[in-house]
């Protein structure tokens, strides 16, 4: 007789099983989001912030956006990267 876990395994593919390569776009970003969220919440809770680039606010790739746990900052990055705050966002 067969688990209901071998059954579940038959009928849908789990996506754990395919290479990273093999992903559509959303199936790597809901491989990665558990991961994401928990980087996310240990780097808030040491009162750190993300850095990323968003092409709605960022007008070119010398800005980047820094993300705190309640903010987000527009930032240039200079040469030396230092970041120099633009604007609040």
């Amino acid at each position: 007789m067969r688990t209901l876990q071998q059954i579940m395994r038959s009928t849908v593919k789990d996506i754990r099983s395919k290479s990273i390569f093999e992903l559509s776009g959303q199936e790597l970003a809901d491989r990665l989001r558990p991961t994401a969220d928990v980087v996310m919440r240990e780097t808030f809770n040491r009162n750190g912030y993300l850095t990323y680039f968003d092409k709605a606010v960022c007008p070119n790739t010398d800005y980047m956006v820094h993300e705190y746990r309640d903010r987000k900052e527009l930032v240039r990055i200079d040469d030396q990267g230092t970041a120099h705050l633009i604007k609040i966002l």
